[in-house]
């Protein structure tokens, strides 16, 4: 009798350690052995100067009260903490940017629920103080255009530190961030703040270029070089059509036409914002597909995926060089859902039929 109970629980023990060990690998260290695969770019046609290293990530999309299932709501955050938090220890960037639509319902939260949303967004995506977190706002964050108030949009730039039209700089590299709500150029309360911080932010840029007709307020912090646009849209497009990365949208996707102010810049705003900013990059989110095109004028476009399994299967983010002339990027790719589910069933099979 003793014997049995020695084997039994000799048995049981062996099943539960099994069992533990499948668990801490699907549910954490798939990320370390996935994640590792993808390292920064080239930095071979940068100059001697120290590229400024920054991550890419879009469309957190965290889930609220009102639509999200509290099972799917949970499993989505413990994925995307896991893969950013495995993110920052493995590639250890300087700069991150989440491109709009951290929130999934932020447009119709309530005091007590934003705070609770920022509460989790926080927890899942804190950084260490070496690492400089920004967040651009996104439609589901405040809504669009016409139906953005003043007390919604406050609300998310106190709780983030952030404006319509903002100016970062890092080692002479410069990143111009925009409310794309606020990009329809019609006068409201939204757009008029935004058209006056974007020609203050030009004024800069241009005086850094002929020093000797502005004051030194006017100048940047650094040298000047040709900045990189970040927002939550992206620029006018007709369609995806043109996008062919590993992480773009299928076929029938692609074909759909975008609606202007809802899926895209307005074209007659995206002319605008290139004339005034001039930049060299541009990047943002939104569709939730990657995309990687190159407009008439020269100006290169990325779109990066959804950070959510939620709303891509195959979720990314990217990693990107800067030195003032040049950049190369890197797409890196998350663990797929159907592969862990693939590993807990096969491994649960051969457990059942693995004779100890």
């Amino acid at each position: 009798m003793i014997k049995l109970l020695s084997l039994i629980t000799k048995k049981f023990i062996r099943y539960l350690l099994c069992i533990s060990g499948l668990i801490f690998f699907c549910e954490y260290g798939i990320y370390y052995v996935v994640l590792s695969q993808c390292n920064w770019p080239s930095d071979s046609n940068m100059t001697s100067e120290q590229p400024v290293k920054v991550m890419f990530l879009a469309d957190t999309h965290l889930l609220g009260t009102r639509k999200g299932h509290w099972l799917d709501k949970m499993i989505r955050e413990w994925e995307m903490g896991c893969a950013f938090q495995t993110a920052i220890k493995l590639h250890k960037p300087e700069l991150i940017f989440i491109l709009g639509d951290l929130f999934d319902e932020g447009l119709w939260s309530s005091e007590k629920d934003f705070n609770s949303y920022v509460e989790t967004f926080n927890y899942l995506f804190s950084v260490p103080s070496d690492i400089q977190l920004y967040t651009i706002v996104g439609n589901h964050d405040i809504g669009f255009h016409y139906s953005i108030t003043p007390y919604l949009e406050k609300r998310f730039n106190k709780v983030f530190n952030t404006g319509p039209v903002e100016l970062i700089s890092r080692r002479n590299v410069h990143f111009v961030t925009i409310n794309s709500m606020a990009m329809e150029m019609d006068g409201c309360f939204l757009c008029h703040t935004a058209k006056l911080k974007l020609n203050i932010i030009s004024k800069r840029l241009k005086c850094s270029q002929n020093e000797n007709n502005c004051s030194k307020k006017m100048m940047l912090d650094g040298n000047y070089s040709k900045p990189i646009l970040l927002q939550h849209f992206p620029l006018y497009r007709k369609n995806d059509m043109a996008c062919n990365e590993p992480d773009s949208a299928s076929l029938k996707e692609k074909e759909k036409p975008y609606r202007v102010g809802l899926d895209c810049l307005r074209k007659d705003a995206t002319d605008k914002l290139l004339k005034i900013v001039q930049p060299r990059l541009v990047f943002g989110g939104h569709t939730h597909h990657g995309c990687h095109i190159e407009h008439t004028n020269g100006v290169h476009e990325y779109s990066i995926s959804s950070f959510n399994w939620r709303n891509k299967y195959n979720p990314s983010y990217m990693l990107a060089l800067f030195t003032m002339d040049n950049y190369s990027v890197e797409t890196c790719h998350m663990p797929l859902e159907h592969t862990i589910v693939f590993i807990y069933l096969t491994s649960i099979i051969i457990f059942l039929f693995l004779k100890y």
